[in-house]
This record gives C-alpha cells, structure tokens and sequence, in this order.
C-alpha cells in the first residue's frame, strides 16, 4: 500500500489497515494520545481524544522513505 492509497481509504478502512502496520510507539499530551505505526514508504500517526476514541489518521513520509 503507498500513502496515496492509504489517504484514499475510508477512516474505518484506515483503521483496519493498522493491522498490516508496525508499530512503532506511543506518547501522551495533555489533551491527546498517540501512536506511531511504520508502513512500507510511510507512517500513521494515530490520534486518540482523552476519551481514548481515534479523531484522526495522520500519514506521513520522510525524505529518507521517499528514496526508497
């Protein structure tokens, strides 16, 4: 799966897809909390609200992953 495909997909399709991710770690703010999954070519953060429910996908690449 690329990160275009992944933008595509529906949220609750993102969701199922964290199961072919890696996961990498977690980190809490005052308001949120996340996790940090690895794909192939690119990343998800996962951001959950302080009632532990996922608000929002968030994917990214780096520099390095785009040379892959």
């Amino acid at each position: 799966m690329t990160l275009a495909e992944f933008n595509m997909l529906s949220f609750n399709d993102k969701y199922k897809a964290m199961d072919r991710g890696v996961f990498l770690y977690n980190y809490l703010t005052n308001e949120e909390a996340y996790e940090c999954y690895s794909f192939d070519k690119f990343f998800i953060e996962v951001v959950y609200n302080e009632e532990n429910s996922i608000i929002e996908f968030r994917s990214f690449e780096t520099e390095k992953t785009k040379s892959i």
